[in-house]
C-alpha cells in the first residue's frame, strides 16, 4: 500500500513541475528573431559532418536534402566520413565508401569524402580523423571554424544554416551550439506502438534541451551526437571526441556540465528517423543505456583532465537519477495497475490509470505542443501509443545488462 501511495505521489509531483516548467518556458522565453535574411560572411567557416558505417540505404536522399538546404550559403563544406571496416568486415558487399564514390553529388566543390583508413573503431574515431584532415587544409583560425555533426539520415529544417550562422555571429561565436531532434520523419510507417516511441523521444528531447535551457541553467540539459555544432580550437582542446565509451555525445555533456559550458540551443530542428521495430528500439535504448550508467566511470574519466567541479557532482546526481528512472520507472508504473486489481479495489485502480494518463500526456505530449503546438499538435492522436511505449521504455536498460559491444542501429 505505502508503495503504491508513493508512486501516485511521485506522478503527481511530476505533474506539478513539469506545468510550472511549462509555465516559465512560456514566459522567459522569447521567440528568436527571424533569420531569413541574414547572409553569412567569410570570416567564419561551417564543416558539416556525416560520419556514415553502412548507410547506403539512406545516405543519397540525406545528400539531395543537404544540398537543397545550403543552398547560396558559401562558407559551408559537407563531408561524408565513411570508414574501411566496412570492406574489411564484408569484402562481397558495396561499402558506403564505394557507393557514394558513384555519386555525382560530389563534383560539386561543397561537397567531400574522407575515408576513416583503420578497419576498427567508432563513430568518435571517424570524426576525430574528419577533423584533423579538414584542419590540414582550412586556413582561418580555429575559433573561427565549426563543425556541425549530423547522422546519415538527418534532415534539418530549412532554415537551420542561417540561424546557426546567425547566432554564432549574435553570441560572438560561442564554443557549443545545439540542435535537438523530433523523430518523425518515418513517422507515418511506423506501427501503433512505435509511433508511441517517437513521440517518446521526441519529448525527451525537447524538455532535456529546449525547454530546460531556456528555463534555467541549473536545470539538466544535453548534447546529442547530431544537430552539435561545436567550434574547432575547443574540439582541440578536448583531445577530440571520447571514443573510450560507445556514447561520445553523453560523455561530451558530462565535460560541458563540469566546466560549466554553456550550451545555445537553435530553434530549427533536426528531422531524423526512429526505429521501425521495437526490438530495434531496444538494442538502440541499450547501447544508449549502457553508456549513461557508466557516469561514474565517465567522471572518473573527467578528472584525468579536470579538476571536479560542483557542477560535475550535479551531473553526475542526474545521471544517476535517470538511469534509476529509466529503468525501473516502468516497472513501478505497472504496479500501480497490479497491485489495485489484487487487492480488488478498482477505485484505486481508475485513481491510477487517471493519473498515469495526466502523468503521461504533461511528462511527454505536452513538451511537444508547448514547444511549437501548430507542428506536433496532430500527434496527439497516437496519446494512447505513447501511453503504452512508455511502459515498455525499461526494456532497453535491461537488454543492456547482456550487451558486450556496440550494436550499429539498422535504417
Amino acid at each position: 500500500m505505502y508503495l503504491f501511495y508513493a508512486i501516485i505521489f511521485s506522478e503527481l509531483l511530476t505533474i506539478f513541475y513539469n506545468l510550472i516548467k511549462f509555465f516559465l518556458y512560456k514566459i522567459r522565453y522569447n521567440q528568436k528573431l527571424k533569420h531569413s535574411d541574414f547572409k553569412c560572411n567569410g570570416d567564419f567557416h561551417i564543416n558539416i559532418l556525416i560520419p556514415c558505417y553502412k548507410e547506403i540505404n539512406v545516405i543519397n536522399e540525406t545528400l539531395q536534402h543537404f544540398k537543397k538546404i545550403i543552398n547560396g550559403i558559401k562558407n559551408i563544406d559537407i563531408y561524408i566520413i565513411t570508414t574501411a571496416r566496412e570492406k574489411f568486415e564484408n569484402t562481397s558487399v558495396q561499402s558506403t565508401y564505394e557507393y557514394l564514390s558513384e555519386l555525382d553529388i560530389f563534383n560539386d566543390s561543397h561537397f567531400h569524402i574522407l575515408n576513416y583508413p583503420e578497419t576498427t573503431g567508432i563513430m568518435a574515431d571517424q570524426l576525430n580523423y574528419g577533423i584533423n584532415e579538414i584542419l590540414k587544409k582550412q586556413t582561418l583560425p580555429t575559433d573561427k571554424i565549426y563543425f556541425s555533426i549530423y547522422n546519415a539520415d538527418s534532415q534539418p529544417d530549412s532554415s537551420t544554416f542561417i540561424e546557426l550562422a546567425h547566432e554564432i555571429k549574435e553570441n560572438n561565436f560561442p564554443k557549443v551550439l545545439q540542435q535537438y531532434s523530433n523523430y518523425f520523419l518515418n513517422y507515418n510507417s511506423q506501427n501503433y506502438i512505435m509511433r508511441g516511441f517517437s513521440i517518446y523521444q521526441t519529448a525527451f528531447e525537447f524538455r532535456n534541451g529546449l525547454i530546460n535551457n531556456n528555463v534555467s541553467n541549473l536545470l539538466y540539459s544535453h548534447v546529442v551526437g547530431h544537430g552539435l555544432t561545436i567550434r574547432a580550437d575547443y574540439i582541440i582542446s578536448l583531445n577530440g571526441f571520447n571514443s573510450n565509451f560507445w556514447c561520445e555525445d553523453i560523455y561530451l555533456t558530462g565535460v560541458l556540465h563540469n566546466i560549466k559550458e554553456k550550451i545555445f540551443p537553435l530553434n530549427s530542428l533536426d528531422n531524423a528517423e526512429n526505429p521501425e521495430k521495437l526490438k530495434i528500439q531496444i538494442m538502440q535504448s541499450a547501447v544508449w543505456f549502457k553508456t549513461s550508467s557508466h557516469h561514474l566511470s565517465i567522471l572518473k574519466d573527467i578528472k584525468k583532465h579536470y579538476r571536479i567541479s560542483i557542477n560535475g557532482l550535479i551531473w553526475l546526481f542526474h545521471e544517476l537519477r535517470a538511469s534509476i528512472v529509466w529503468m525501473f520507472m516502468p516497472i513501478f508504473l505497472i504496479y500501480t495497475f497490479i497491485y489495485p486489481i489484487i487487492i480488488k479495489n478498482y477505485i484505486f485502480l481508475l485513481f491510477a490509470i487517471c493519473t498515469y494518463l495526466l502523468f503521461v500526456f504533461t511528462n511527454y505530449l505536452l513538451n511537444l505542443i508547448v514547444v511549437n503546438k501548430k507542428r506536433f499538435s496532430k500527434y496527439i492522436n497516437n496519446f494512447f501509443s505513447l501511453c503504452l511505449a512508455v511502459l515498455f521504455t525499461g526494456m532497453g536498460p535491461l537488454y543492456s545488462l547482456f550487451l558486450k559491444e556496440k550494436i550499429k542501429t539498422e535504417r
